[in-house]
């Protein structure tokens, strides 16, 4: 019997910030995986999948997935606010995983990068956390 991937988790995470109409709205850059292109508006998120490992017992598998997200600013006020705006709608949340049972998901650590200068020369901050997610599936 077949397993869904972890794309289904990620997916989860990127439905659950989109939730959230005034966040979403905030986010004038939008929502990237990996990066964002070059000349993209801010403030904006940026999310990467680290790491996914998976155990199989008792007929079923369970999943323990390590996502990052950042947020990207101008104003280091503005990146912090939307960071903890992100922390309130996904620490604790309960995510609607196709095809799994979601068991937590919670911020597990701060990321706090140091400024750097985009394509104009202007100062942009990151601010951000990692998120575990543990989800449980039987096989489809």
């Amino acid at each position: 019997m077949a397993y869904l991937t972890s794309q289904n988790i990620w997916r989860s995470v990127i439905v659950r910030i989109r939730e959230n109409g005034a966040l979403k709205a905030s986010l004038t850059g939008g929502i990237h995986e990996g990066f964002a292109p070059e000349k993209t508006s801010y403030p904006l998120v940026v999310w990467t999948p680290v790491v996914s490992v998976s155990e199989f017992a008792w007929g079923s598998k369970m999943t323990i997935a390590l996502v990052d997200l950042v947020v990207y600013s101008m104003s280091s006020v503005e990146a912090s606010n939307l960071d903890q705006s992100l922390a309130d709608q996904l620490d604790g949340a309960p995510l609607s995983v196709e095809g799994q049972s979601t068991l937590i998901c919670r911020r597990v650590s701060d990321i706090r990068q140091v400024p750097d200068a985009d394509a104009e020369g202007n100062k942009v901050y990151g601010v951000g956390g990692s998120y575990e997610i543990w989800t449980d599936q039987v096989p489809v």
